[in-house]
């Protein structure tokens, strides 16, 4: 699975579990932008990351 991938998948997750998450976006192949329900978004470096730690890294900024 490509990280471009894993994001789409991560994201729908994220949607489903109602954490007030509307998308999350692969800006570049070290960088995902977590866009929020009010309009915030928040840039997550994940830069060298398996795909367990883009979970971790991501997940600090949603809760």
């Amino acid at each position: 699975m490509e990280k471009r991938e894993f994001i789409a998948v991560l994201e729908t997750t994220l949607i489903c579990a109602e954490l007030d998450v509307t998308g999350l976006t692969l800006v570049d192949d070290n960088t995902v932008q977590i866009k929020f329900k009010g309009g915030g978004t928040r840039r997550v470096n994940i830069e060298a990351d398996s795909y367990g730690a883009i979970i971790v890294d991501v997940m600090k900024y949603v809760f």
